[in-house]
């Protein structure tokens, strides 16, 4: 069984769904990859324990501060080359971006079209800051919540990106 709840966030309504024991998504209403193979009759509405959290370290962050992901205890899922994308993903520091490239590098793989795929699938939206991930051109690039939601996480935490 699955706890889901939405949170209304300045870019939309985000859907949260965990366990008992970790978190298991946030997705922005309408995305990419929405809810990530979680079937609906798995899904009960109410909160736990750890969408509370998810909740306080949502408030924390829109708010303009730098909370702490390490908090919440997420989900082992996806396949090892995602969890290693994504783990990448969490040492990119706020007010930061990458490339796809340097992703690349730091997981040993010369694909920056492989490390872009795992960015797109990447359930924890936020929390597991893939929009801190840019093309090398410098533009904002491709966002699985949109290119709207993109520009305004980048601009809360103070990163430039090429506007054109």
């Amino acid at each position: 069984m699955f706890y889901r709840q939405y949170y209304l966030s300045p870019i939309g309504r985000l859907c949260l769904v965990a366990s008992d024991q970790a978190l298991y998504g946030i997705w922005l209403e309408g995305q990419k990859h929405f809810q990530a193979g979680i079937k609906e009759e798995e899904l009960v509405d109410t909160s736990n324990p750890i969408l509370k959290m998810t909740r306080a370290w949502l408030e924390a962050y829109f708010k303009g501060n730098n909370p702490s992901p390490d908090t919440l205890p997420l989900a082992d899922r996806g396949t090892s080359f995602q969890l290693k994308v994504w783990s990448a993903l969490q040492d990119i520091p706020a007010g930061q971006s990458r490339t796809y490239s340097q992703i690349g590098k730091v997981i040993s793989c010369q694909s920056a079209q492989a490390v872009g795929t795992a960015v797109g699938k990447n359930p924890w939206l936020v929390l597991v800051p893939c929009h801190r991930v840019l093309p090398s051109s410098g533009h904002i690039g491709k966002y699985a919540a949109g290119e709207e939601a993109k520009r305004f996480l980048l601009h809360l935490e103070g990163i430039r990106f090429d506007k054109s």
